[in-house]
């Protein structure tokens, strides 16, 4: 790429230092679009001056007589060309002036009119038929467009003869019958509207005979028309009763927002259905179980009370225990056993405490599952209650007992991993090491107090906000404590699978363990164990007091309790097929019956308030009008049926033969198309004879002047010469300095590049001269200007490939190239009025696309043409070029001697 940049810079370098060189480059540059724009100018819009083609006239015809008319049309004839200015029309005295003026070429063409054009062109009258002829005369030698265009003086002869003649003879005729249709319309008018009565009335017979019978039969049903008016006039007193009726309907519709809301919370309830059977399913263990849970109540209620009457009395003896252990920790075969037993009752409480808490917690864990039943039973009941006041006081009271139980229950679980905590601490100390039996549980406790805690808050503040909450808020709150306590009801599992109770009389048995192993002194005990008893012994306390307490407090419920379970058990599970059905139901109608429901009963409404007034209005005006037309209406029907008895067979016949009389008159003739034909207008008439068709035009892609049109033809002709004159003037070999190297490719590229930018510039200049100097009609002036460089890029493309393998040879091609374009490209002609090797070899020629492409800039752009021109053009720039890089060095010793032979002539270079 270097070494192209190198070269192609020493090109310009070099055009830019001679001054001459730069002048011819200028003028190679420049030259060829003169070509374009000159043809282009002078081919502007030559169609109009055709008034400047001479043509000679002459008139020998002499009149002719038509029904006493003189009728002179070579006369007329002359008298329209005088108007015509499509050509240079010459009139001139006699026939010899025309012939010799067309001889000589002072006229283009000439016409004469013979003598009995007239009479000729009347013949048709009396059936002797003779055409008469025009005689024209026509220089061919001159012009080859000439004669076309002088042709058009014939057709325009005989245009207008023939719209003379027909509109002469029409309006003759028709003038004449319009005057014989005037008379026999003045005489006919009465007869014409009489016969159209009869006539019309006769059609209609069957429709009257029909009307009469139907007559009839309404009168038989005169008594059951009264009797349905009389059930109208019973119908309307009862109009204030429908008008009540209606008004409770527009009253329900006040309901729709309850209504709507209670199928919202059915659709919700439903996607909970699975949470509620498996709220029932638990609800049923917690009753199947209850006496379990009772039995644990009791006991726990003894353990409790025992353990603490035990930790008084321990608590009772430790100063002095202390104080023992100490004195004799010299004899520890006796004194030992004396501080052991205490010690042991002191762990046994730590279990029974242990036992306790779990207890508690489990119990917490039924009393939560049994509030939040209730609760959402009470929620369920609030918006049929009567009282709704009461039902959220005892909403509000239940979810404070539920939050005093939560707080219990997570003091507990504090006071219970506190105390294992300290239990855990005296046996690594004891052992000296660092095992952690009741890390987990610990952990578990924890996170059990802290769901109880949040539960608890959840609760409070719930109950504070109960009375001033909607039921759809409740409802949201709730779900919300549901989702919490489900939480402490997993943490409450999490715990019981621990089997904390087996895990601690485990420890404590390993606690005895060691204590009485010979290994473990009594300095060890009092250093480790009798310290850390008043502490563990505290929280124990704590511990066995707040359980005492909870588990007293729910042993006086568990009655209540163990009802409002089974209730609740039997209300839910006893149910739950119906509650889901139910559920089910009626979240289904709120989804697909509901919207219907709402939209008919709002139609209802609007009808009853806007539509009903008016039509009990219209109904009672209608029965005041019926019952008021009933009299008058039997009477009528009375009469028409005398009528048809009486009088209308006579009148049926009488119509039925004038009917057939005028019919029969108009089968001799028909005057209303005969009067209509002979009074039709004569000038629409002859109009119609002399053009019976139009043609209504529509230009695709218009182009104001045939200089336009022509452009593209013409640009991409002097793009063309551009290419060869640069390929003509311009070398492409280089001639390089000593101290530079470069390959045959690499100088083919660099050359072609300097070849392409000049090339480039003349597309740029002549298109741009088109639009500028000229003022060529171009719809899409950027890609027309883009569109001419692109061609130049490929002709010089095709041409430098060419002269450079072949030098003279290649340019000799390059003109033939251009000659077969010239003819076979379609640039002037549609290439399919051409010969066959013209038609075959149009789509191998580059010249075909590149005029087909700056036309599609011209004249608007469809868009595949465009493309399809694009890419065959790109096609042959790029098939030459790489033909020249890829060739280039293998057949240069070829085309070296080729040169050297033809050098040798001494008159080729």
């Amino acid at each position: 790429m270097k070494n192209i940049a190198h070269l192609v810079a020493l090109d310009w370098k070099r055009i830019l230092k001679s001054p001459f060189a730069f002048l011819l480059i200028a003028a190679l540059v420049v030259i060829p679009s003169l070509y374009c724009w000159f043809n282009v100018w002078a081919l502007w819009d030559p169609y109009s001056n055709t008034q400047d083609l001479k043509v000679a006239v002459y008139s020998a015809d002499q009149p002719a007589t038509f029904q006493n008319k003189k009728i002179a049309i070579g006369e007329a004839l002359t008298d329209q060309l005088h108007h015509n200015k499509k050509l240079g029309w010459q009139f001139v005295d006699s026939q010899s002036q025309v012939i010799s003026g067309v001889k000589s070429g002072k006229y283009y063409a000439g016409i004469v009119v013979p003598k009995r054009f007239s009479k000729d062109l009347l013949s048709f009258v009396d059936g002797k038929i003779q055409k008469p002829q025009l005689k024209y005369y026509v220089n061919e030698k001159i012009n080859a467009v000439a004669p076309k265009l002088t042709g058009t003086a014939a057709s325009t002869l005989q245009g207008t003869i023939s719209d003379e003649f027909v509109d002469t003879v029409a309006k003759t005729l028709v003038g004449v019958f319009n005057q014989a249709g005037i008379k026999l319309d003045e005489n006919l008018p009465l007869i014409r509207r009489f016969a159209s009565l009869v006539t019309s009335t006769d059609a209609q017979l069957p429709t009257i005979e029909r009307y009469l019978n139907e007559v009839t039969a309404l009168k038989a049903k005169v008594p059951d028309l009264e009797a349905k008016l009389n059930t109208a006039n019973q119908m309307a007193t009862y109009l204030p009763e429908v008008n009540a009726m209606t008004q409770k309907l527009v009253s329900a519709q006040q309901f729709l927002p309850m209504v709507a809301s209670a199928g919202q919370l059915a659709t919700q309830v439903q996607g909970k259905l699975p949470e509620v059977q498996r709220a029932g399913s638990q609800l049923n263990t917690v009753a199947t179980h209850f006496d379990d849970l009772s039995r644990a109540v009791d006991n726990g209620v003894t353990i409790t009370s025992q353990s603490l009457t035990i930790i008084d009395q321990v608590a009772g003896t430790l100063p002095a225990l202390t104080q023992f252990g100490q004195a004799a920790q010299g004899a520890v075969g006796t004194t030992k056993n004396a501080v052991l037993p205490k010690i042991r009752q002191a762990l046994t409480i730590v279990q029974n405490a242990t036992t306790a808490g779990l207890t508690l917690i489990q119990t917490a864990n039924t009393s939560l599952s049994l509030d939040l039943s209730s609760l959402n039973q009470q929620l369920a009941a609030l918006d049929h209650a009567k009282d709704t006041a009461t039902v959220k006081a005892a909403m509000a009271n239940r979810l404070t007992a539920l939050a005093t139980r939560q707080s219990q229950a997570a003091a507990t679980a504090t006071s219970l991993a506190q105390t294992l905590t300290k239990l855990q601490a005296s046996l690594q100390a004891l052992n000296h090491d660092q095992r952690t039996p009741f890390a987990d549980a610990i952990s578990r406790l924890n996170a059990l107090a802290a769901v109880a805690t949040v539960v608890a808050r959840q609760a409070d503040q719930l109950a504070a906000q109960v009375p001033t909450l909607s039921t759809a808020q409740l409802q949201a709150r709730l779900a919300q404590l549901v989702t919490t306590a489900d939480g402490f009801a997993q943490a409450a599992s999490n715990l019981q699978q621990l089997n904390l109770g087996g895990s601690v009389q485990t420890v404590l048995s390993q606690f005895e363990t060691v204590l009485s192993s010979t290994q473990t002194t009594l300095g060890t005990i009092n250093a480790h164990i009798i310290p850390a008893l008043p502490s563990l012994l505290s929280n124990t306390k704590t511990l066995l007091t707040q359980a005492n307490v909870f588990l007293k407090q729910v042993k006086t419920q568990l009655p209540a309790l163990r009802q409002e379970l089974t209730d609740a058990n039997t209300l839910l599970n006893g149910h739950m097929a119906l509650i889901k059905s139910g559920i089910t139901t009626v979240a289904a109608l709120y989804r697909n019956e509901f919207p219907a429901l709402r939209t008919k009963l709002k139609t209802a409404s609007d009808f009853i308030q806007s539509d009903l007034p008016g039509i009990e209005t219209q109904l009672t005006t209608s029965l005041a009008l019926a019952n008021a037309k009933m009299p008058a209406l039997k009477d009528g029907l009375n009469k028409a049926a005398a009528f048809k008895q009486s009088d209308w067979p006579t009148l049926k016949d009488a119509i039925q033969r004038g009917s057939a009389a005028i019919k029969k008159g108009e089968q001799t003739i028909d005057l209303t198309a005969l009067i209509k034909l002979l009074r039709r207008d004569a000038g629409k008439e002859a109009d119609f004879l002399a053009n019976p068709v139009t043609i209504a035009s529509t230009s695709i892609y218009p182009i104001p002047t045939y200089g336009s049109q022509s452009a593209p033809f013409y640009l991409a002709l002097c793009i063309w010469v551009g290419a060869l004159l640069l390929g003509a003037i311009l070398i492409t070999e280089y001639k390089l300095p000593a101290d530079f190297a470069a390959s045959v490719k690499q100088q083919y590229v660099a050359r072609w590049l300097t070849f392409v930018g000049l090339a480039m510039l003349q597309g740029l200049i002549a298109g741009a001269g088109n639009i500028i100097l000229i003022s060529t009609f171009v719809v899409n002036k950027p890609l027309y200007l883009l569109g001419a460089m692109f061609l130049s890029v490929v002709f010089v493309s095709i041409m430098y490939a060419l002269i450079s393998l072949f030098g003279n040879i290649g340019k000799g091609i390059g003109i033939i190239i251009l000659v077969l374009s010239i003819s076979g490209a379609g640039g002037n002609f549609p290439v399919v009025l051409s010969g066959h090797f013209f038609q075959a070899i149009n789509p191998w020629l580059p010249f075909t696309y590149a005029v087909n492409l700056l036309r599609e800039t011209v004249g608007g752009i469809y868009w595949p043409n465009f493309w399809q021109d694009v890419w065959k053009l790109a096609a042959f720039g790029l098939t030459f070029f790489l033909l020249g890089l890829l060739l280039k060095g293998p057949i240069r010793p070829w085309i070296n001697k080729m040169h050297h032979i033809t050098r040798k002539s001494q008159i080729i270079e």
